[in-house]
């Protein structure tokens, strides 16, 4: 992702309450205009008290807290860019989006310390019913303009990254272990390459870090434990550990920022700590994170309000992720925030903040490469010991290896909210286990690594990698693509009622088909009334179940958030899907759906006690659903030939309900699947079916694929017949 800039500045006037607005800078040129600020004191701190001070876990989405956020971005949202200054913000966008970027949204308050405090995080745009921050194409960044100019500074691999770990003994217990494990993890496969080195420094005193960063340089440091913002003095404040007590001793951001101030290869700050980018109204430098800034850092991520260990675990581990994965720090950001708000989690997405001071977003230039691919050690080849400290929940990032191999270490992913899965004996055979949202390898690097990652917390030029061509679904002869897996989140599975399973199934020996691997369990919530498939939303529950976002082939950048219900008649699809230019596939040829932008669902019976070799049975479909020209998404149901060999049968599509909304970025599907059009028949709470959610793209001027994504990271088109791949789906009570 690049990013065009938007600049906005506001200033105050003699009149309480009323601000000069101006974009100083855009795609579409400047404009100015006059915001009276919608909220009074009273009425601003009951917003943050609601917002940030009631934090007793996470809760589900659609909660009145949600709506309260919902309605203070509304505000907050038609007050900022009214007028002129909401015209030209409207056609800049267009103008990123014609380009193919996103546009980043500059907050310049330094003249308006009055609203220096107010979570401009939760802008609502509600004519497109979306949070901006919630999109990597509007990034909403607070940007400090000081005299300095920032250089990007020139790094030779490895990124150093310091992990400062404080836990005083007089404060909560934080589960800072399980944090610093999904960190490690996420970049184990990038230290190992030696792209990155991380160091761990778990007695957070002042001693301790200055002693740390003599060793240094470090370019990053992450600071995860307790902060606060203390109202008497308007300072931010963290929480360390004294040298000689173990308790807490209290650093205000100043004080840190003098600590760090000689150190110039420091060139971002992560604060994982509560309240750390709140500031006093009277002193804009105030907070921990402006005063980082003031003294030279050029980015730094700080949390504004209170935030619960919950969120902040996955935050880290997708923030990091998505670093890996080739992402800008904003675009890593949004990822990180949609991944707090996918965990059910009704508004914390909001609380971390961005503040940026370099005036290009460019903080990194990276030189040479990394070791060569060869010279890395794969998982299966490290010592026992390191093994069993170091293999913990990664993601695999989306880049393609070397021709994996069947006996490769593969990946998958712990549930969400629940224990890790349990590690397999050691063995050629035995998976890395990887945690949600993180980011690693297995067991190989790919020359582009550092590059990537560099590149990403650079917020440089994307990387271009290298992916095989999308393969036919029905087995063709030209299909050359290999695996490709990549983690996904998932749910755990109990003993619970099963589908019989029909008793066809012709079995053939493939020695070259991968072991299957546990991916975990796709849930569907029962719903009591029956939903309306008309394209809105509202009747929805969200419950959210799964990401699209592991390749299966191809160069596809559409992902989809997936949630599954049901009721006694039907089950429903909903996917929420990302994708900059939705194409409709050829109506003329609906066995070509998975051609256009779609979504595909792979349905069948209970797939529990199938073996790898065992092919495709009658009632397993794929039910795809096409983006439309004009209304009505093109439905296509295709069947298994009679060998079970592939999906080539066009099936009943009859009584098949679906509708697609389009979206500022891309595009919203609901469908409805009568059970009878399944030939599914026992559906009952604690039925385990088999499925997968996948999302393809189209390619620009042609009805041919682009790729396709799915929740299944075992799915490829070596398995696509084989339904012991598939995920196990669960109809919960």
């Amino acid at each position: 992702m690049e990013y065009l800039d938007f600049d906005l500045a506001v200033e105050a006037t003699p009149t309480p309450g009323t601000y000069q607005v101006s974009v100083l800078a855009s795609p579409r040129g400047e404009a100015s205009g006059q915001m009276v600020f919608p909220f009074n004191a009273d009425a601003l701190e009951n917003v943050i008290l609601k917002l940030g001070r009631t934090r007793t876990g996470v809760r589900s989405l659609g909660s009145p807290t949600q709506s309260v956020a919902e309605k203070f971005g509304r505000e907050l949202f038609d007050a900022l860019f009214a007028g002129e200054v909401g015209s030209r913000f409207e056609s800049s966008l267009d103008e990123a989006a014609d380009s193919g970027k996103g546009l980043r949204i500059r907050l310049r308050l330094g003249r308006a310390p009055q609203l220096a405090d107010v979570p401009w995080e939760y802008l609502y745009w509600a004519s497109r019913r979306r949070f901006l921050v919630l999109s990597s194409k509007t990034p909403v960044v607070r940007y400090l303009e000081q005299p300095r100019s920032v250089t990007p500074l020139l790094v030779t691999p490895p990124l150093q990254v310091l992990l400062v770990v404080s836990s005083p003994t007089d404060l909560a217990t934080l589960d800072v272990a399980a944090e610093v494990q999904r960190i490690n993890g996420a970049l184990a496969g990038l230290e190992g390459a030696g792209q990155v080195q991380v160091t761990v420094l778990q007695t957070a005193s002042l001693g301790e870090l200055s002693r740390a960063l003599r060793q240094g340089p470090f370019h990053v440091l992450h600071f995860i434990g307790h902060g606060g913002f203390n109202d008497s003095t308007g300072e931010g404040m963290l929480a360390f550990t004294d040298d000689e007590t173990g308790r807490a001793r209290l650093v205000s951001g100043g004080d840190l920022a003098t600590l760090l101030q000689d150190h110039d290869t420091l060139r971002l700050v992560l604060l994982n700590a509560c309240e750390g980018g709140r500031q006093s109204p009277a002193d804009p430098l105030g907070g921990v994170a402006q005063a980082l800034v003031s003294q030279g850092v050029p980015a730094v991520i700080a949390m504004q309000f209170e935030i619960t260990d919950a969120a902040a675990t996955r935050f880290s581990a997708e923030f990091y992720a998505a670093i890996a994965d080739g992402y800008p720090i904003d675009a890593a950001l949004a990822e990180a925030r949609r991944a707090v708000y996918s965990d059910n989690n009704d508004v914390e997405w909001g609380t971390p903040v961005l503040y940026l001071r370099a005036s290009d977003g460019r903080i990194f230039d990276v030189a040479g490469k990394p070791a060569a691919a060869s010279a890395v050690p794969t998982a299966p080849d490290a010592p026992a010991g390191e093994a069993a400290a170091r293999v913990v929940p990664v993601v695999v990032p989306p880049w393609t290896p070397p021709q994996p191999e069947p006996e490769q270490a593969q990946a998958q992913q712990p549930p969400i909210q629940q224990p890790p899965i349990q590690q397999p004996p050691a063995g050629p055979a035995s998976p890395v286990a990887v945690a949600p949202g993180g980011g690693g390898v297995s067991g190989r690097s790919h020359p582009a690594r550092w590059a990537i990652l560099g590149a990403a917390v650079a917020v440089v030029a994307p990387i271009l990698f290298v992916w095989r061509p999308f393969p036919l679904p029905w087995g063709s002869s030209t299909d050359t693509s290999s695996p490709h897996p990549t983690p996904t989140d998932t749910v755990t599975q109990s003993g619970l009622p099963t589908t019989p399973t029909p008793s066809r199934s012709t079995r053939r020996q493939t020695p070259t088909l991968p072991p299957v691997r546990q991916v975990g369990t796709l849930q569907a919530e029962r719903v009591t009334t029956p939903l309306t498939i008309d394209g809105r939303t509202g009747d929805w529950a969200w419950q959210y179940v799964a990401r699209a976002t592991n390749p299966i082939a191809g160069n596809s950048s559409a992902t989809a958030n997936v949630y599954l219900m049901w009721d006694s008649d039907a089950l429903y699809v909903l996917a929420d899907v990302t994708d900059s230019r939705p194409r409709p596939p050829d109506p003329d040829d609906p066995r070509r759906t998975f051609r256009g932008d779609s979504v595909i669902l792979e349905l069948g019976p209970d797939k529990r006690g199938l073996a790898a070799s065992d092919l495709a049975r009658p009632t397993d479909a794929y039910y795809m659903f096409g983006v439309p020209d004009q209304q009505q998404p093109l439905v296509a149901v295709l069947k298994p030939n009679a060998e079970g060999t592939s999906f080539e049968l066009l099936g009943d599509a009859s009584g098949i309900q679906s509708a697609i909304e389009l979206t500022e970025t891309g595009y919203v599907l609901e469908a409805r699947i009568p059970w009878g059009a399944t030939g599914l028949n026992q559906h009952v709470a604690g039925t385990v079916l088999a499925a997968n959610v996948n999302v393809s793209e189209r390619k620009s001027g042609s009805f041919a694929n682009l790729g396709m994504r799915s929740t299944n990271p075992q799915r490829s088109a070596e398995v696509r017949a084989h339904p012991a791949y598939w995920h196990d789906l669960q109809l919960r009570a």
